[in-house]
């Protein structure tokens, strides 16, 4: 039957059963061999995805096909945090043909398979970084302690990078302790505490802080209330050995291929007042525009939004969203070197902390290695977070701004009944929130609502567990 004759004779549509589905449950049939499958469809629905963030494209691109998928993005452009300058944002600043990430900038490959094998799916190259990523934290000391993989890019000598080894034992020691620490906690005991108490003041915990501070998009001083039931699974992934990967196009070249092989209808720019759902059906209002009726909607919006849109909201709907709040942050793409300079730092790496007398701590990120650009020769491309004050006005390139969510215990303890009852009132949930809070846990909420409402699914390996 043509599609369009589907489209038009698929009026009602029964969703499959709204039981829980956690992410965890997503098995492959061969580790390392990804595979697109279509799960069984019962009807052909009209299904509403908000938002075209990470969890909203994945949702769309996995329903698309099996369904009748409108997309409703609010932004002119597809992408949620994925923002590349000189590709999906545009840039007067930099020259023709150079592409730089002011978000998300790099995956681990190890931990990210299921975002991985969307990936190759889409048939987007995400090669493993040359030295497979590397760190650094410059304190206000005047100190700094270098990751293994940073040591080598110092260009000093064997009797220096002999010394920066021994400065790390301290924090390797302290490591080991922390990760043995949160291993003995069970779920519910990290849901009722912020992972300040699992830190102190030492040189390992200030890297800790901040490595949140950069996973999360927040500002450091918000740290010390994260919740641990956040922090802590991201910890035990990333205090190990990680194989970071990128896309030397820009990260928003994923984007461009979702968005090529989408069939769904997306609506940019798309002002969606309130979603309002009835006993037949998902009704989806926007400014100045009839209703239009849905039989399911897929929520793709950060969380701490989520109840602006839900024009019912349930009394569990509210427990489970009112714990969030909003924030909002801008990341700065610049060609200032001085910042290094002044430290006596001659190795620049994709993930350089810096603690700042009296003003916290901010981040750098080299970006030529991950944009394919001459490390050798200037201009060096970096994207910084609160190094306010430190940048050179005149070195800056492109301020981008970013809406995001905190993780408080508040909304970090109602997480699992929201996945538990995920589906209900023909409403699916997605975004990384439901997971570790970055891309794996945005493409991993998504393959747990299609899996329910029949479409395709991605088959891939497990993680690894790093957990002592």
């Amino acid at each position: 039957m043509p599609r369009a004759l589907r489209c038009a004779t698929a009026t009602t549509s029964k969703i499959k059963s709204s039981s829980s589905l956690p992410c965890s449950s997503i098995r492959g049939r061969r580790a390392g061999s990804p595979v697109v499958i279509v799960a069984e469809v019962q009807a052909l629905m009209r299904i509403a995805v908000i938002g075209g963030g990470a969890s909203g494209l994945a949702a769309a691109w996995l329903l698309d096909g099996a369904h009748e998928v409108t997309l409703f993005e609010r932004a002119p452009m597809l992408g949620g945090h994925v923002r590349t300058a000189g590709a999906n944002v545009a840039c007067a600043a930099l020259p023709s043909g150079v592409k730089l990430d002011a978000g998300v900038i790099e995956f681990d490959r190890r931990t990210f398979t299921a975002f991985h094998a969307w990936m190759r799916e889409l048939g987007v190259p995400c090669p493993d970084l040359q030295d497979g990523g590397s760190s650094s934290l410059l304190l206000a000391d005047g100190r700094h302690l270098h990751s293994p993989r940073a040591i080598g890019r110092q260009r000093q000598g064997p009797a220096d990078s002999l010394l920066d080894a021994a400065h790390l034992i301290p924090a390797a020691l302290r490591r080991r302790r922390f990760l043995r620490r949160a291993s003995q906690l069970d779920e519910r005991a990290l849901a009722e505490m912020p992972i300040e108490r699992l830190l102190s003041h030492d040189d390992f915990s200030k890297w800790v802080r901040a490595l949140l501070m950069y996973a999360y998009s927040m500002h450091y001083e918000e740290v010390a209330s994260l919740s641990a039931a956040m922090a802590v699974p991201m910890l035990q992934d990333f205090l190990s050995d990680s194989l970071w990967t990128h896309m030397p196009e820009g990260v928003s070249s994923y984007v461009e291929a979702v968005r090529r092989s989408l069939r769904a209808k997306i609506v940019l720019d798309a002002d969606v007042r309130a979603v309002h759902r009835g006993a037949t059906g998902v009704a989806v209002l926007q400014r100045g525009l009839d209703a239009q009726q849905f039989d399911a909607a897929v929520i793709a919006v950060p969380p701490h939004r989520v109840l602006d849109l839900l024009e019912d909201a349930t009394d569990a709907e509210r427990t489970w969203f009112a714990g969030y709040e909003g924030s909002e942050i801008t990341t700065v793409l610049h060609t200032d070197t001085a910042i290094y300079e002044r430290r006596g730092v001659r190795g620049f790496t994709e993930f350089d902390l810096f603690e700042r007398p009296d003003r916290g701590y901010g981040y750098n990120a080299y970006l030529n290695r991950l944009a394919g650009l001459s490390e050798d020769d200037p201009p060096h491309y970096s994207l910084a977070f609160d190094m306010d004050g430190e940048i050179d006005a005149a070195r800056v390139l492109h301020r981008q701004r970013h809406d995001v969510s905190k993780y408080t215990d508040v909304a970090l303890r109602a997480r699992q009944s929201l996945i538990d009852g995920n589906g209900a009132n023909r409403t699916f949930f997605v975004g990384a929130y439901l997971g570790d809070g970055l891309h794996e846990g945005a493409v991993r909420s998504a393959i747990a609502a299609c899996e329910k409402l029949g479409g395709r699914t991605l088959t891939h390996g497990a993680r690894e567990d790093r957990r002592p």
